[in-house]
């Protein structure tokens, strides 16, 4: 695939990935909402007209009150929601969705002055995600990470193997051609998917200076029919989906990180020559 042009700085980068970890993570409901008990639309909405109110008095904050703030606001727009949807069917002539839909969007508009109010390092950025996240109270899911583990640390063991660029991009297109023809129909096809790929990935990254701006949508294409087979066997019951989401996410995880080793190594090593590679490089510098 052709990657994109990609020029913000890093201070830009930090101040946008701050906004999105502040702002977006709350478009998902966390569990708690017994915080806040409402007994009719109005008061669920007034309680955030209220909360609206005291956000927007707020001045320049430190980045542990952004998180709790954020997470005060989760708790609360859940709530609030959960109040709005069972009273909906029995007022058709009112619509308070609308009026906390809008609510909803001031608050994300107030939450990204506060996010900007003061720098924000990268570090700031990743203590934000980690406290704010909406499953990090989920014991199942975090055994679950941490039992995946140790596969993915087995897979460096494996070196990657040393054809020229198109001898490996051919190899990888029969790799995933063949997969799409057997499909992968359980924990143990998708383990075997999941090794295999990331050797072959591994080795496309050894010749990336080559192929960081080749037309590679084949691959990519392929890439994302595998990977829906995974979870289409999740859904017909082969594979369980925690184990299916666990795998897939901790495998794309460690692609990008990869990839960005790799453009590192790269730049260090003075394999960036072109206008087209540096772009290329950019934007998969960026994409952690």
């Amino acid at each position: 695939m052709r990657r994109k042009s990609y020029s913000k700085t890093h201070g830009q980068c930090a101040k946008l990935l701050a906004v999105c970890f502040a702002t977006i993570a709350l478009a998902s409901c966390g569990n708690k909402t017994d915080n806040y008990t409402f007994q009719t639309d109005k008061e669920a909405t007034n309680a955030y007209k209220s909360y609206l109110s005291e956000v927007r008095n707020m001045g320049t904050i430190s980045t542990e009150r952004l998180i709790e703030s954020v997470n005060e606001w989760q708790i609360l727009r859940d709530s609030v929601y959960a109040c709005i949807a069972k009273g909906t069917t029995s007022r058709p002539h009112q619509n308070p969705e609308n009026t906390v839909r809008m609510l909803h969007d001031s608050l994300r508009i107030e939450f990204t002055r506060l996010a900007l109010s003061q720098p924000r390092s990268f570090a700031d950025v990743l203590l934000i995600k980690e406290k704010t996240y909406q499953y990090r109270q989920d014991t199942e899911l975090a055994q679950a990470v941490t039992d995946a583990e140790p596969f993915f640390r087995s897979l460096d063991s494996v070196a990657p193997c040393h054809g020229n660029a198109k001898q490996t991009v051919s190899i990888y297109q029969s790799f995933l051609a063949n997969t799409l023809k057997s499909r992968i129909s359980g924990k143990s096809e998708m383990l075997a998917f999941i090794k295999e790929e990331d050797w072959l990935f591994r080795s496309f990254l050894s010749h990336l200076p080559e192929l960081a701006d080749a037309d590679l949508s084949a691959i990519t294409r392929d890439t994302e029919k595998c990977c829906l087979s995974i979870f289409q066997s999740a859904e017909n019951g082969s594979l369980s989906y925690l184990d299916a989401l666990v795998y897939t996410a901790r495998r794309t995880n460690r692609r990008i990180i990869l990839n960005a080793l790799a453009c590192r190594d790269d730049i260090n090593q003075g394999n960036v020559k072109t206008e087209a590679q540096a772009r290329a490089y950019v934007w998969m510098l960026l994409q952690p």
